[in-house]
């Protein structure tokens, strides 16, 4: 009886031991995915330049913005299935391509081997640019519609960040003394005696007011 109890026991005890070892190789690959927004930016450019996509929940993007000339990697952002998405790009042509599954497993793997990472270029390349006088040109690219083999259902539409500028006019200098207000036969008197220099001193304008505005 007692050795009934001690096999069985010791066969549970390989049972549990098996399940344990088993465990860590069924989730090996995969990662934390990293946080929304801009992954790297390799152009070394400053990234002015809006670019926002639309996605459905349930599955997250990889998007990687290919330089058109070079076939560079410039750029890449993680994208949040159906959570906002706008990041701004550093000015050139790209082409942009999408990678997109369930869980994340690294950029070497992205979301898994075969049918478990999707994988989607759009079908022209992307400029941003500035047009005009102060008119910077982006993108918004929708992929709400799209489903497996849908790559029509992708739609694009221009989003422009217009900039004013507006001069900061010169203000009194509140830092030298001004002279008390004279009565008005006064004033009519220093009108006959009027000195270069005479009245108060002004600072120069020392930048432009630049303001944005989504116009697009």
């Amino acid at each position: 009886m007692f050795e009934r109890i001690r096999n069985g026991g010791l066969a549970a005890l390989m049972a549990v031991l098996l399940i344990g070892l088993l465990a860590p190789v069924a989730s090996a690959g995969e990662e934390s995915p990293p946080p929304a927004g801009l992954m790297w930016n390799r152009t070394g450019l400053p990234a002015v330049f809006p670019l926002q996509v639309k996605t459905a929940p349930g599955q997250d993007h990889m998007v990687t913005l290919i330089d058109a000339d070079t076939g560079a990697e410039a750029l890449a952002a993680y994208i949040k299935g159906g959570a906002f998405f706008k990041i701004l790009v550093p000015p050139g042509t790209y082409r942009v391509r999408f990678a997109t599954g369930e869980f994340w497993q690294g950029e070497q793997d992205l979301f898994g081997p075969g049918e478990k990472t999707q994988g989607f270029e759009m079908p022209e390349p992307l400029t941003f640019e500035t047009r005009g006088l102060g008119v910077k040109a982006g993108h918004v690219v929708n992929l709400l519609a799209r489903g497996p083999g849908r790559l029509a259902a992708v739609t694009l539409k221009d989003q422009l960040i217009c900039q004013s500028f507006r001069p900061q006019f010169p203000a009194p200098d509140t830092t030298v003394p001004q002279p008390p207000v004279p009565r008005y036969s006064e004033r009519s008197e220093r009108l006959r005696d009027t000195r270069p220099g005479d009245g108060p001193r002004y600072t120069a304008p020392s930048r432009l007011d630049v303001r944005s505005r989504f116009c697009g």
